[in-house]
């Protein structure tokens, strides 16, 4: 579905909208791609602790989860990339439509 690299685009587009936990977001994926993928845990949690590594999200704990939220260098690296971000959810949601 996303090609090397695309999705931390998708994750940090997502914790944008609403900071959230890695099941939260797997779920939102799968909402977002009409159940036509579902990401694993060892797609979206790796993904989740290299964007923390690089600053561009944070966890902070709340009743027993951490919840993912994006920081100003995170939003600055979204917009830094946003035609490479609306030309992915482009391509999903032709996918979807198909």
């Amino acid at each position: 579905m996303f090609e090397s690299g695309e999705v931390k685009f998708v994750i940090l587009r997502l914790l944008k909208e609403k900071p959230s936990h890695g099941y939260e977001l797997i779920k939102a994926l799968e909402e977002k791609l009409a159940g036509c993928y579902t990401p694993s845990p060892g797609t979206v949690y790796p993904t989740l602790q290299m964007l923390e590594d690089q600053g561009f999200v944070r966890a902070v704990e709340e009743n027993g989860k951490r919840i993912y939220h994006i920081t100003p260098e995170g939003e600055a690296f979204l917009a830094a990339n946003r035609s490479t971000v609306e030309d992915i959810f482009d391509r999903v949601r032709d996918t979807v439509r198909d």
